[in-house]
């Protein structure tokens, strides 16, 4: 009798530990990240100023969910972790970038949000907000329906024409000169341009295959990998080269955080299959979308490519004179008319950095993020026990992975990506909190089974 009152307290208190009021995940992350989707959807039908109302839907939310959170029984100390130190201590070279000669103080804040303020912030309400694997479900839904508008609306542009306001973008902003070129109309729904439009849905289609491998109910395998293809189909009619690095470098990432052998043979097989479809062999070419999507395995062959490998020659003697950049948000910033101004078009995000930052902030800006490919590998290589979970985590590295590669081709650190990216570098660092709320959650499931058992035997 005293053994079993003194085996049912000590159980008593291993169900203490896990108190479900606090290990479920904060819902008001949810509407932060829905809210930056319907920012971009709203485009669609009137102008909105998606950076301002960012910015402050970010501000007041992370009051909001840590307001909630600091006022119920959870422990504030997860908002303490690596990538929000790496950001804490980076932040100090992006506020002394206010003393740049040539800075432009509304451009500073305009882009200091992506180098810095986002990825600050999120460092710190993921780890607090994301507290079981239905939250990181739940953050996967709501980017699905994004994906799946994104996906008709670029449908209906190829299908049904242009709405008038996506004929105002091409023909009174300009941008058939990008998007009606030699090898057909690219789409670009309802983003910025097909390049950010591309690339964003070759990161949900890496996140959404991978993590379709590592859910239970068999509906939403099917259903991820419903949205994988449609992510694939608008890659396609995007016709966004760098596009392609996204899920290639994503498996590429992949096959190092796996710990599972069948995974990442699968994964070379992949890689290699897919590099030779695409530079051995001219298989498609009768279709616009392929030939496009081949020429990025050729690019010395293609007239874009090597423009913008002179203009990188041009830049780098002009960026010997100026170490610490031209200013934040300058890179691109003929409208805030700087005292000097780069003459040469950046084309991708990492020469942007450069251009903005100078050498200094381009070698702080590449370890900062090389430190956290390094610290969220290590995580989940040896930190997170349980596999499904480590899947999860490891879909949204390698989709991050990918993008960035992506960035050195194409200027896409545009919204809504730097959300969805450090999301993912954040939820790294809210696996190991994870880990341990489904540990004990398997531990409470045994221990029913067992005493149901134990039951039926009485």
């Amino acid at each position: 009798m005293f053994l079993l009152l003194k085996k049912k307290m000590i159980n008593n208190n291993k169900d203490s530990l896990y108190n479900p009021k606090v290990n479920y995940s904060e819902h008001s992350f949810y509407v932060l990240f829905a809210l930056q989707f319907l920012l971009i959807v709203a485009n669609m039908f009137t102008d909105v100023k998606t950076g301002a109302f960012t910015l402050i839907l970010v501000l007041v939310m992370t009051l909001v969910i840590v307001i909630r959170c600091s006022s119920s029984d959870f422990d504030m100390s997860r908002a303490k972790n690596g990538m929000m130190y790496i950001f804490a201590i980076a932040g100090t070279f992006y506020i002394l970038e206010i003393a740049n000669p040539n800075n432009v103080q509304e451009a500073w804040n305009i882009g200091v949000t992506h180098y810095w303020l986002y990825p600050l912030l999120l460092s710190i309400i993921i780890p607090i907000s994301i507290r079981d694997r239905k939250g990181i479900e739940s953050i996967l839904f709501i980017w699905s329906v994004f994906i799946l508008i994104a996906t008709l609306k670029g449908y209906w542009q190829k299908n049904h024409g242009f709405s008038d306001r996506d004929r105002y973008f091409l023909f009174v902003l300009g941008g058939y000169r990008t998007h009606i070129i030699w090898s057909g109309i690219r789409y670009f729904s309802f983003f910025s341009d097909a390049a950010n439009y591309g690339v964003h849905t070759a990161m949900a289609a890496t996140t959404f295959a991978i993590s379709a491998f590592f859910v239970r109910r068999a509906w939403m395998k099917l259903y991820y990998i419903i949205i994988a293809i449609g992510a694939i189909y608008c890659m396609g009619i995007s016709g966004t080269r760098a596009a392609m690095a996204v899920p290639l470098a994503g498996i590429l990432m992949y096959v190092f955080v796996s710990k599972n052998w069948k995974n990442i043979t699968i994964s070379i097989i992949v890689i290699i299959g897919a590099f030779s479809f695409f530079y051995f062999t001219n298989i498609g070419n009768s279709n616009q979308y392929i030939r496009k999507m081949r020429t990025a395995f050729r690019p010395t062959e293609d007239a874009s490519y090597l423009v913008r490998v002179e203009n990188r020659k041009k830049m780098k003697e002009l960026m010997i004179d100026r170490p610490l950049g031209y200013g934040i948000g300058l890179s691109k910033g003929e409208r805030f008319e700087p005292k000097e101004l780069m003459p040469y078009p950046p084309d991708s995000w990492l020469v942007s950095v450069w251009v903005e930052t100078g050498i200094v902030g381009l070698v702080l800006y590449l370890t900062v993020h090389g430190v956290l490919f390094a610290w969220c590998s290590w995580v989940l290589l040896f930190k997170i026990a349980n596999k499904r979970l480590r899947g999860l985590l490891a879909a949204w590295l390698c989709m991050n992975a990918g993008f960035f590669v992506a960035a050195y081709a194409n200027d896409v650190m545009q919204y809504p990506n730097s959300i969805v990216v450090y999301t993912g570098f954040a939820l790294c660092f809210a696996g190991p909190y994870i880990d341990k709320v489904m540990l004990e959650e398997e531990r409470q499931k045994k221990e029913r089974k067992k005493n149901n058992g134990s039951d039926e035997h009485e």
